[in-house]
């Protein structure tokens, strides 16, 4: 942990500001849940909560399901990093940080094939990945992260994005 140097006080009914500077750099909006750990020495800790991060296993088990049926690569994200993949190429985004693009991406909350050539994203970076499939993980009506699939040939069809939207529907509803 590194200090910030800001001191805030908690106010009569418990509550602390956290400040803009920091919000905006951790990416914290309204509504982002926290989960608030206390350490031995006194410590306070607050990280964002993601349940689809609690998800991991079941979603590398869920990309290894979706590579040999498709024989594509497959990632699957929270709303801030890949989570789980499985695939040709796919190892190298473990635990990368998605990009503004894929975050509106997610955000908009709609099943696509995207083409590379349509918008850059810094996710598939120094990759030969021109066309991919992806799919919003939705439960509730709160988007969780996405499963994004591709192929080095660029062969992504209905039916590819079909199987990932059973995936995405199955993910969501695991979620608490």
């Amino acid at each position: 942990m590194k200090a910030t140097g800001v001191v805030r006080r908690i106010d009569e009914l418990g509550r602390i500001v956290i400040p803009k500077e920091i919000r905006r750099t951790l990416k914290i909006r309204e509504g982002t849940p926290l989960e608030i750990y206390s350490g031995d020495s006194g410590e306070l800790l607050l990280k964002k909560y993601s349940p689809i991060t609690e998800l991991a296993e079941i979603a590398s088990d869920i990309c290894k399901s979706i590579a040999v049926g498709t024989q594509k690569s497959v990632l699957i994200s929270n709303m801030e990093k890949i989570i789980a993949t499985s695939g040709t190429g796919s190892a190298n985004f473990l635990d990368k940080n998605i990009d503004s693009v894929i975050e509106k991406l997610i955000n908009a909350r709609q099943s696509k094939i995207v083409n590379q050539q349509q918008t850059k994203s810094m996710l598939f970076f120094d990759t030969n990945i021109y066309t991919y499939g992806f799919c919003p993980i939705i439960n509730s009506g709160d988007v969780y992260g996405g499963i994004f699939l591709f192929d080095t040939k660029g062969n992504i069809a209905e039916t590819d994005l079909n199987t990932i939207k059973a995936f995405a529907d199955f993910l969501a509803t695991q979620i608490g």
